[in-house]
């Protein structure tokens, strides 16, 4: 990590890149990957509610509160991979041919955007419906580790992607701690030779869903996503 952090912060990487280069070569199959990535989802949780409790940050997110799910969210492939699973087995027919439209839909709203147009386009999550996730238990990192001080900057941001931020929105060890254990992941798995490049949402998740190649191309150290 490149920021001055924390030291058990900065051990929390260390930790998590030593173990993600050791046991990602050894997950023999697709469930275990998956398991892989979901266990480190886990310690994102614990290392932030440590901070959250050690320096009584005031996170000011609640059930229902949608305005940062309007943003552009770029995922890596194993965390893809954990998504799809999700839709395919946890979501029912109906619903997941819902999702697959909006998927749809959203990859040709952000089809001739640069990267810095779909930041400020303000384009609603596929995966959102009446303000909640559908997919919230398999939500990726960028969106678990995400914690806002300040409803009012997030309204004011969300009504207007493009301007400046009005006033405070994240606290600094708690956002350090989430990317100390999502960014000593990939890393670790990008030293054990696999992929961690970073892949639009939408593109990424149709991509997983609607076949099994991108993830064996992972598994085998070769991009999974053309």
């Amino acid at each position: 990590m490149s920021e001055t952090v924390p030291g058990y912060i900065q051990q929390a990487f260390d930790r998590e890149r030593v173990d993600a280069r050791t046991r990602i070569p050894n997950a023999g199959d697709a469930t275990a990957l998956r398991t892989l990535t979901v266990r480190m989802y886990g310690r994102i949780a614990e290392l932030q509610q440590r901070v959250i409790a050690d320096e009584s940050v005031p996170v000011a997110c609640t059930a229902g509160c949608a305005h940062c799910c309007s943003q552009r969210v770029e995922v890596r492939a194993y965390e893809a991979f954990v998504l799809a699973q999700f839709v395919q087995n946890k979501v029912d027919a109906p619903r997941r041919a819902q999702i697959l439209r909006g998927l749809s839909d959203n990859m040709r709203r952000i089809a001739p955007l640069t990267r810095e147009q779909h930041v400020r386009a303000g384009i609603a999550c596929a995966l959102l419906e009446n303000g909640v996730c559908t997919v919230y238990d398999a939500r990726p990192a960028a969106c678990r580790k995400y914690y806002s001080v300040s409803v009012a900057t997030c309204q004011a941001a969300a009504q207007d992607p493009a301007a400046p931020l009005s006033g405070p929105l994240e606290h600094d060890n708690l956002r350090l701690a989430g990317n100390a254990i999502a960014l000593g992941f990939a890393k670790g798995a990008e030293e054990a030779g696999f992929n961690s490049d970073l892949y639009e949402l939408h593109a990424a998740l149709t991509a997983a869903l609607v076949s099994t190649k991108p993830e064996k191309r992972f598994r085998d150290r070769k991009k999974p996503f053309v």
